[in-house]
């Protein structure tokens, strides 16, 4: 908000401090609000009689006076309403169609279904595009405050609902303003958390692998390692299904050419969860393998030799 939006706010909130106003300040009133609302009709309506419409200039002006508070304009309202809106009602449609009929029937999506924020399958970044999906196939491996992510997101869900819902039956941006507000801030939180909740490592092995802090005997993964890992898993749930398919279809030299390319795509992803000691579901196991992946990996030791990850490297 630049300075003239700033001197109009203060000249708002100076007019509603005033109980009674003069034709004058009335006329500023009403002027006010066209400022704000652009609605000429109304404008003409109240200055034919503007003392009729004190209250109504004084609940117009409360109305913008929220979101000017915050140092927005109106555009800047209807802008957050356009980005984030559509992202919402998608998330609630996607998720009550996976939830089935019990989710379109009451109020709210069982907890065990919640939207999500899909992942670039190349950076591993979240996108726009909006999943509904159950929880994390070890979520209950994973330490408390993990797991509770969960919990915590179902709750924020639906309040985004509600406001949603509310938003739904109001005509003006600025009477949505407060809901949409809401909407942005939990979406914001919902994300940034589930962000943790998906890309956190479950380091398999001792009780306190589990729980991430490891012992100074227990090897620790590198910045580089937990940055390839993380961009691994959501490039393999991508394409897993796609490099399938690719299998099924690969009857002539040109799609057996396409799936084995994608099939060294996703075994390099692959091997980073091998090599890093990731946990691998064993439904994933069996996709992988019916895909064609091979769940060894080898690495080089310091003389240059390749040795498998089931055998000791060369002394």
């Amino acid at each position: 908000m630049n300075g003239t939006d700033k001197l109009f706010r203060a000249r708002v909130t100076e007019w509603l401090s005033k109980e009674k106003h003069t034709p004058a300040e009335l006329a500023e009133g009403a002027t006010m609000v066209l400022q704000c609302n652009r609605n000429q009709a109304l404008y003409n309506t109240i200055m034919r009689r503007p003392e009729r419409y004190e209250e109504k200039i004084a609940y117009e002006l409360r109305k913008h006076l929220r979101y000017l508070k915050d140092e927005m304009t109106l555009d800047e309202v209807k802008s957050m309403e356009a980005r984030i809106l559509p992202v919402i009602g998608n998330a609630i449609v996607e998720t009550e169609k996976t939830a089935g009929t019990e989710a379109a029937d009451t109020d709210e999506a069982p907890d065990s279904i919640l939207p999500s924020p899909a992942y670039d399958a190349e950076n591993g970044e979240q996108t726009d595009t909006v999943v509904a999906r159950g929880k994390r196939s070890d979520h209950d491996q994973l330490p408390e405050n993990i797991r509770a992510i969960w919990e915590k997101n179902a709750e924020r869900y639906k309040k985004i609902k509600q406001a949603h819902e509310t938003c739904k039956t109001l005509t003006a941006a600025c009477d949505r303003y407060e809901y949409t507000k809401a909407i942005s801030e939990l979406w914001t939180a919902y994300k940034k958390d589930f962000d943790t909740y998906d890309h956190y490592v479950l380091v398999p092995g001792t009780d306190d692998a589990v729980t991430q802090t490891p012992t100074d005997d227990e090897e620790q993964l590198s910045a580089e390692d937990m940055k390839a890992v993380i961009l691994a898993r959501p490039y393999i749930s991508k394409n897993l299904p796609v490099l399938l398919e690719l299998k099924k279809s690969a009857t002539d030299d040109e799609s057996k050419k396409k799936y084995d390319e994608k099939l060294a795509k996703v075994q390099e992803r692959v091997d980073v969860l091998v090599r890093c000691h990731q946990v691998i579901t064993d439904d994933l196991k069996a996709q992988l393998t019916e895909a064609g992946i091979t769940l060894e990996t080898t690495d080089t030791d310091e003389q240059g030799q390749k040795h498998s990850d089931d055998s000791p490297a060369a002394q």
